[in-house]
């Protein structure tokens, strides 16, 4: 999971693309959203796969992370929130490979500039580089606020206008914060949904819920730490105890 691909975050371009290299490198594909649901009602991926995600729909995933992913053949997936993406409707900004630099992250997501717009999103999904879920339509935090009532109201609404502006079919919700609440699945699923993704680590197997899809955070740009972690995340067993114990981080992040 990645938020940002940025000179001024824990990722940058360079580090972003040292990770594609690796996973091309250890034969790696990237999956789709119908192809992880396959996988988890029963199907096997044909080789070693993972699916590349990033949330909130940033304005450098467009700028640097996109011509990377177009470069080396590789796709994601990017979680929007369409509220802002309804925002920043009317932009459409030059990419890295155009020669633009990397965008003021942390100046410009404090409004609408630092976004994607539905400009942006529609040559991402129609490269079929990018593929385009929910990530609900203001990001409201709903173990607070209404759950219930609130939540069905925003998913119905995101999923509505990803459909209507890209002409695609939305049918993957990535939750606010990267919880899950009890009777959360079954509103997404009413709401038309077929896959949910939390922030819960561990491996996501044949049989997992689809409405509880497990990831991990990139949280820099060490290749190694992400090599530790696609070898765990590929041994299911290793994975589980990984998500109980909590000391084993340390190890996956290098630190002694």
């Amino acid at each position: 999971m990645y938020h940002h691909v940025s000179d001024d975050r824990e990722v940058t371009p360079r580090g972003f693309e040292e990770h594609l290299l690796l996973l091309k490198r250890e034969g790696f594909r990237t999956l789709s959203l119908a192809e992880l649901r396959a996988h988890l009602t029963g199907a096997q991926p044909a080789g070693r796969a993972a699916m590349i995600t990033f949330d909130d729909g940033y304005l450098d995933n467009w700028v640097c992370a996109y011509p990377l992913l177009k470069k080396h053949g590789l796709r994601a997936v990017v979680s929007v929130v369409t509220e802002r993406a309804e925002l920043a409707r009317s932009a459409f900004r030059h990419r890295m490979d155009e020669g633009a630099a990397s965008p003021d992250t942390r100046k410009d997501e404090r409004g609408p500039e630092g976004f994607l717009s539905w400009r942006e999103l529609d040559a991402m999904a129609a490269s079929g580089v990018f593929e385009v879920a929910s990530h609900t339509h203001t990001h409201r935090d709903f173990r607070r606020e209404q759950p219930y009532a609130d939540l069905r109201r925003e998913l119905v609404e995101s999923r509505r206008l990803i459909e209507e502006r890209l002409g695609v079919w939305s049918g993957a919700v990535f939750w606010p914060w990267g919880d899950c609440e009890p009777g959360w699945s079954m509103t997404a699923r009413e709401a038309g949904y077929r896959l949910a993704f939390t922030t819960q680590v561990g491996a996501n197997t044949p049989g997992r819920d689809p409405f509880a899809v497990r990831r991990f955070k990139v949280k820099s740009d060490s290749v190694q730490e992400l090599s530790r972690r696609l070898w765990l995340y590929s041994r299911p067993v290793m994975a589980e105890l990984y998500a109980n114990v909590h000391g084993l981080d340390r190890w996956l992040s290098g630190k002694r």
